[in-house]
């Protein structure tokens, strides 16, 4: 097995290959655009001839997380992306963090141990998520010990649970108060009729890496439908992983053997009847640790232990005279243990930092839409955390450094409405308040003009605040390098964006956005004159960039969208560009049917430019091009795909933490899986 190196110098005929692999690509996307196989698409002279009836029968995908209620995303306040189950299982992804990284304006790097999603430009190491807001069926999951939103095999849901994950871009603070700071992402998983039986499924891939997972699910004649899964994952991961940095015989050389393994189970269910439904989850994963943060011993057992688990029962009715009332009560728990061995002058100690967190809350909401123009919603929050801890003590011989019990209350109310001004004009407004105990109030505004001037062409122009407040760990968590900061408060963020969505013949659709964030009192460590470091309101920042895409979809399956991101985003305190920030990336996918409805082919192609280090160096670009031939129903209840990830084994690396000793963390080369799954 070949060790995962660090980045390395690309040699000119290799960025030159890269460069007609890309080529080579985009030329696949437009022959595929212009009629292969076989004649797709009709000759654009003929669609530029069809009628206004033929045009307004253009199918537009429909978003519940942007306002709370459905809606056309063209008519939504934000740039909206989603992407479907159907498509999860087309290329072949794994992961929520993989579904993540398809989507234009996202961002997903891994440590090797988390994953954590990015928006725009920021991606901030060790955050862990933490600024964009992550829900399942419109469950909030960031936890309140560290914010985080948990994408890669942390995650709690199956991917082949989802039915579609809707990205909302912009702040979300105006309804969703804390960690709606770049978007919201929605997780809505798949009815109990969808799955209509029982379903199994298996895979195999690289790094001995297998998972299981047993679904079952039913509507019943009296209107009861559940659904009920079961999964289970274990990996060795690789054999060896090299880091430079701790290239020495103490240290085994610098290579840390068989020690990246993964191994969880998760389980997922819910049952509705009437107006009601019943939902929940749980998951637990062991995770070693290669990279040996924090000064722990390097090529040690250290391990990652999390769990986190939800139950929730909703209602949600719709009276005879227009009113929709909604509401939902909720617990949520979530541990996590951090086992990793230390080197002291009396000997090898394993040490234990853990944190705790139990909360439960409600919501309620009630809207209606009056005179056929104005739809007025209001609803209101509360959520109390009941246990929240954090630990650090040794194991043998037992000494505690850090005991921390806290409680935290959050209150809040928002009002939202949409005003169809003319049948071209409209205006959505929104406010939200917020209370925390910690820190006191705040408010966030968002506003949207839509203007469409012409049949299937949008113009919006988005304005909106928000925040994120201080968590637990970054109020209170202390080491003997680091220290608490009684007057952290929330950061903040101010967005000015223009859209431009454009439906075309008949299977198109296109769109242009320009967009600026200013982001204040920004959340980072930050170090005093004797080296002990704090968690402060330490910079201001500034993101412009803007983006393009385009989409055909067509009835037989055919799929082609390709997307560019450019974005600048900066330091107000030095002007630099912000760490593990790529300025360009480029996202295509193009997914052919081969034979009927059954075979797919699709092919993934995913660009990030270089990226700045904590040491100001910079990673080198990444190409990766994924791709999966799938088949479904080719024989009778079975589903099966092959996939092959970074098909040319493109070496790149993404930029380590503050807590690690290296610059940049290795990812995985090119690697394999086999799925198989079967429905009785």
């Amino acid at each position: 097995m070949p060790h995962l190196d660090h980045c390395e110098t690309r040699s000119a005929s290799r960025r030159r290959g890269r460069g007609r692999i890309a080529a080579c690509f985009c030329a696949a996307v437009v022959l595929c655009a212009l009629g292969w196989p076989g004649r797709l698409v009709a000759d654009p002279r003929e669609l530029l001839d069809l009628s206004l009836d033929q045009l307004s029968k253009i199918k537009i995908d429909m978003v519940y997380a942007a306002s709370k209620f459905s809606e056309k995303v063209t008519d939504a306040p934000s740039s909206v992306s989603i992407v479907t189950g159907d498509q999860i299982q087309r290329f072949g992804y794994r992961t929520l963090g993989e579904v993540i990284r398809s989507v234009r304006s996202f961002d997903v790097t891994s440590d090797r141990v988390y994953s954590s999603t990015g928006v725009r430009g920021f991606n901030s190491l060790d955050d862990y998520g933490s600024r964009a807001l992550l829900l399942i069926d419109g469950h909030r999951m960031n936890d309140p010990i560290l914010d985080a939103a948990a994408v890669g095999t942390v995650a709690l849901l199956d991917v082949d649970l989802i039915e579609r994950v809707e990205f909302i871009r912009g702040p979300g603070s105006s309804i969703y108060g804390s960690n709606a700071f770049f978007g919201v992402i929605n997780v809505v998983t798949r009815s109990g009729a969808s799955v209509n039986g029982i379903e199994a499924a298996t895979s195999a891939g690289s790094f001995d890496t297998y998972t299981g997972r047993v679904t079952l699910g039913k509507k019943l004649s009296n209107g009861l439908e559940y659904l009920v899964s079961a999964t289970a994952y274990f990996s060795e991961g690789p054999e060896s992983l090299r880091y430079k940095e701790f290239n020495s015989p103490e240290t085994n050389s610098g290579i840390a053997a068989d020690q990246d393994g993964t191994r969880s189970w998760s389980t997922f269910g819910k049952v509705s009847f009437g107006d009601f439904t019943l939902e929940g989850g749980y998951l637990t994963r062991d995770k070693d640790v290669p990279t040996a943060p924090s000064g722990t011993v390097f090529n040690a057992p250290n391990l990652a232990v999390n769990s986190r688990g939800y139950v929730e029962l909703r209602y949600l009715h719709e009276t005879a005279n227009g009113w929709s009332l909604s509401a939902r009560a909720y617990y949520d728990s979530y541990d996590i243990h951090t086992l990793a061995y230390y080197d002291y002058d009396s000997g090898r100690v394993l040490n234990d930092d853990s944190s705790r967190a139990r909360w439960f809350g409600a919501e309620a909401g009630v809207s209606r839409t009056f005179f056929k123009t104005l739809r007025l919603a209001v609803g209101g929050e509360v959520r109390q955390s009941l246990d929240l801890r954090l630990r650090n003590y040794d194991n043998q011989p037992f000494n505690s450094y850090l005991e921390v019990e806290a409680e935290q209350l959050v209150v809040g109310a928002y009002a939202d409405g949409h005003l169809e001004i003319t049948s071209q004009l409209s205006l959505s407004a929104g406010l939200r308040w917020d209370r925390y105990d910690s820190f006191g109030d705040t408010v966030n505004p968002r506003t949207a003009l839509t203007w469409k001037p012409l049949e299937n062409t949008t113009l919006k122009l988005l304005y909106g605040e928000a925040f994120r407040a201080p968590n637990i760990y970054q109020l209170d968590y202390t080491s003997f390098r680091q220290r608490t900061n009684p007057n952290l408060g929330p950061e903040t963020i101010r967005t000015y964006e223009v859209v431009l969505e454009q439906y075309f013949l008949t299977h198109w659709r296109g769109g242009l956005s320009i967009f600026r964030n200013e982001i204040s009192s920004l959340i980072d460590t930050t170090a005093d004159q004797f080296g002990f470091v704090s968690f402060t309101n330490a910079t201001d920042v500034e993101v412009n960039g803007g983006e393009a895409e385009i989409e055909g979809k067509w009835d037989n399956g055919l799929l082609v969208r390709a997307s560019y991101t450019h974005q600048e985003a900066v330091s107000q305190s030095d002007g630099r560009r912000l760490v593990n920030s790529p300025e360009n990336m480029i996202k295509a996918h193009v997914s052919v049917p081969l034979f009927r409805d059954k075979i797919f082919g699709s092919l993934e192609l995913l660009y990030a430019s270089e990226r700045p280090t904590l040491s100001r160096a910079q990673t080198t670009d990444m190409w990766v091009l994924n791709g999966t031939l799938y088949t479904r129903k080719l024989a009778p209840h079975f589903d099966f795909s092959v996939s092959v990830y970074n098909i040319f084994d493109q070496r790149y690396a993404a930029p380590a933490g503050v807590k690690n000793l290296q610059d940049t963390i290795p990812q995985d080369g090119r690697t394999f899986r086999v799925k198989l799954g079967y429905q009785f």
